[in-house]
């Protein structure tokens, strides 16, 4: 039995793919990595570094990469017409344009935070390694410079005294 959201992309794919051009009429062309000047992404500067890369992944269309909103097509897909299951051409280009998101997010991030990333297959894995690491981070900050606000003294008065 054919899932629904399956059978929808087999009826978009086979109502607009010629078999010879099969790969062409389906797919958005690919972005390429930007050339654009980005700040490496280090154990200081997230926030900026992510400024950065966010107008240009929402501008080019490939944010729901990262978020998750553009969702991984199956591999195959069932042809209706004559019961056989094919590869999904949607599926390669997905993972075409992940792999390239996956080079933008590699080339932007410094060696000593690339090593911890490295791992990861998805530019969505990668992208919510990292904002789960920078936001341990950010929040250990936080709470270290509340510490040190509710310990500020000026002579023998605190900062919750004046």
């Amino acid at each position: 039995m054919v899932s629904e959201p399956l059978t929808h992309v087999t009826q978009m794919a086979s109502s607009s793919l010629n078999t010879s051009d099969a790969a062409t009429n389906v797919k958005p062309p690919l972005v390429s990595p930007p050339a654009i000047n980005v700040t490496k992404l280090s154990k200081d500067n997230y926030h900026v570094w992510k400024a950065q890369l966010i107008p240009f992944l929402c501008g080019q269309g490939l944010f729901g990469y990262l978020d998750g909103t553009i969702l991984i097509p199956p591999k195959e897909v069932s042809m209706a017409e004559t019961f056989s299951v094919t590869f999904n051409p949607l599926y390669e280009h997905w993972q075409r344009q992940d792999d390239i998101i996956v080079a933008i997010l590699f080339s932007t991030i410094s060696e000593n935070i690339l090593i911890q990333v490295v791992s990861y297959t998805t530019s969505a894995a990668i992208w919510c390694a990292l904002a789960k690491s920078f936001y341990s981070q950010s929040r250990a900050r936080v709470i270290q410079l509340r510490i040190e606000l509710v310990n500020t003294r000026k002579g023998a008065q605190s900062a919750h005294d004046r």
